[in-house]
């Protein structure tokens, strides 16, 4: 909707009371919800492996390798997840689940009626993947990994027979199906419930963020307010001068020319009548100029058109209390937009942007914004688009409802939509009035 490129304005210095926006307070924790949820889970397989080898499975050949060879397994398993620990998640963690794989394979080779070691191993490599893989390759690690674990159940020696073990009774159907069902819900679990927990760590870094929001928000608002007050002040005093220089040019004259045909008056001799006369009535006569100009000049300023402001000021002014306050980058382009513009029409062009402004930051969560005016064929147009998070549907709040009925008046109207950076869109085209300058000067 809005795609021209913005051109950054020169900003006024804001109001040295602001500070910068605060940033999120980072939680320092020690071991991750998902990680301390794997620690625990490999603990319990791999003690549960090796209680199941002293009950039962050590029975099953005195061979002298038989021990070292399953509880070697057992160890380099264990030394292969605390380095899947510690490295960074990615092709190295895959890497890593499939030489497990392999020892688990070995472990239970020569074994394949004893499922209980394998199972509770099964079981803690498919949280492994499942919690240091991303979604969605941790359950395709999973899916090759059961299958190479139901295959080689499948086929206990498709290496040849043991040379540690003797021949044993082969898995049965129930069994291979129960140990492929388990581990495939224990994937499909372990993944759900690190999606889940991902979910609510970016919940609660959302909320955080929202609240900082708020506090910037509040802290906006009140500079906002006190710009305001400060701009009603000015005007307030800018009008009081130009009805001081009023009265002053007008009455000045007049009362100077008053003071000096009294002065004349007073030199003249008592019995020159004839000449003080004349001056009585040159100076009634400067009186009654005096009071029709001083009337025409106070019925010229309340007849006045409507007032001119400066809009680049204001504009300037407040997008340089957001960028100081909100902490995000605003770039403005005031295009061929008139330097002075009707009150009524400066005020809504700047609620306008204040709004535009201060929803950017609330709901969108945006970190730049960009405002761009053009003004053609009598009318102005307005753009403020961001690249915060955007919404598929736009909810009319009292913010933008009360800014298209303050367009409205003026004969304009309000456009929203998605932006080209994927955030929200505004667009505001408003009639630009045939207002004049002081002077005559006509608004171009």
């Amino acid at each position: 909707m809005i795609g021209s490129s913005m051109t950054r304005a020169s900003a006024l210095d804001g109001p040295p009371t602001t500070a910068a926006r605060p940033t999120a307070p980072a939680v320092k924790t020690w071991i991750s919800p998902a990680k301390a949820f794997l620690v625990t889970t490999l603990a319990t397989t791999y003690a549960m492996a090796l209680i199941f080898f002293r009950l039962s499975i050590q029975e099953t050949s005195d061979h002298p390798w038989f021990a070292g060879t399953y509880l070697g397994c057992v160890y380099v398993s264990i030394a292969l997840s605390l380095v899947a620990l510690a490295v960074k998640p990615g092709l190295a963690v895959a890497l890593i689940a499939l030489v497990r794989c392999y020892a688990i394979v070995v472990l239970g080779y020569g074994i394949p009626a004893y499922l209980s070691a394998k199972l509770a191993l099964g079981i803690g490599l498919m949280t492994e993947i499942c919690v240091l893989l991303a979604f969605p390759a941790n359950l395709a690690v999973s899916a090759a990994t059961i299958l190479a674990l139901s295959l080689a159940q499948a086929f206990p020696y498709f290496l040849g027979r043991s040379l540690v073990i003797d021949a044993v009774a082969l898995p049965s159907a129930e069994e291979l199906v129960m140990l492929t069902a388990v581990m495939a819900l224990t994937a499909v679990s372990a993944a759900w419930i690190v999606r889940l927990a991902s979910r609510n760590a970016e919940l609660a870094d959302s909320l955080r963020i929202q609240e900082l929001n708020v506090d910037t928000l509040a802290e906006l608002n009140q500079n906002l307010q006190g710009y305001a007050r400060t701009v009603d002040e000015e005007s307030a005093e800018r009008e009081r001068n130009r009805i001081s220089r009023e009265i002053h040019d007008i009455s000045g004259y007049i009362f100077t020319n008053l003071i000096a045909l009294m002065d004349a008056a007073g030199s003249l001799p008592g019995e020159d009548r004839a000449a003080v006369s004349d001056i009585i009535v040159t100076a009634r006569k400067q009186a009654q100029e005096g009071l029709q100009e001083t009337r025409t000049a106070l019925r010229k300023l309340r007849s006045d058109g409507p007032r001119l402001a400066d809009n680049a000021h204001a504009i300037n002014k407040i997008v340089s209390i957001f960028r100081s306050v909100a902490g995000i980058r605003v770039d403005l382009n005031l295009g061929n937009l008139p330097r002075l513009l009707p009150v009524e029409l400066n005020l809504a062009l700047y609620r306008t942007i204040q709004e535009g402004l201060t929803n950017a930051v609330r709901h969108g969560m945006a970190t730049a914004v960009g405002i761009r005016f053009w003004v053609r064929e009598g009318r102005i147009f307005l753009t403020i688009s961001d690249n915060g998070k955007g919404a598929s549907e736009f909810v009319k709040g009292i913010g933008l409802c009360g800014m298209e009925e303050r367009i409205g008046a003026l004969g304009g109207r309000v456009e929203v939509g998605a932006s080209l950076e994927g955030g929200f869109a505004l667009a505001v085209d408003i009639p630009l009035p045939a207002a004049r300058e002081p002077g005559g000067k006509a608004i171009k």
